[in-house]
């Protein structure tokens, strides 16, 4: 039977039949590519969400490794410098003492050379001092 022999009303019928069975039929089908549009994206935003977590985690080790070879740097470098100042300060006062030394063994001489005049120069300086003592 073709449509044309088919009474009008049957036809709209039977049209509309079709016509609700094909919009359930792409209904079905939008679904069906919908849920794997939604699985496929769960997956890749899983697999991105990983990748990120491994390149973040790289990262942080990368920077934690950074900073302790710049700390080790630093380190020999404040060692480095401690240790010449050190060596500076142990020859500034190995000096001072040889010419404190040499001071004394002068001032000893003098003294046993001159016994008078010494003996003068501490009472001059002795006054001196209670003069500044006293203002």
């Amino acid at each position: 039977m073709s449509d044309t022999t088919v009474e009008p009303s049957k036809l709209a019928e039977t049209k509309l039949e079709s016509s609700t069975a094909h919009a359930k039929a792409a209904l079905d089908a939008t679904t069906t590519a919908a849920k794997e549009v939604i699985e496929t994206g769960r997956k890749h935003a899983g697999t991105a969400i990983s990748t990120s977590k491994e390149h973040l985690s790289l990262a942080a080790k990368d920077l934690s490794d950074a900073a302790t070879a710049k700390y080790s740097e630093i380190k020999t470098q404040a060692t480095t410098k401690a240790e010449e100042v050190k060596g500076r300060a142990q020859e500034a006062f190995g000096q001072a003492s040889t010419k404190a030394q040499s001071f004394q063994s002068d001032a000893e001489q003098f003294v046993r050379d001159n016994p008078m005049q010494s003996i003068g120069i501490a009472v001059g300086v002795g006054f001196i001092f209670g003069l500044i003592l006293r203002r």
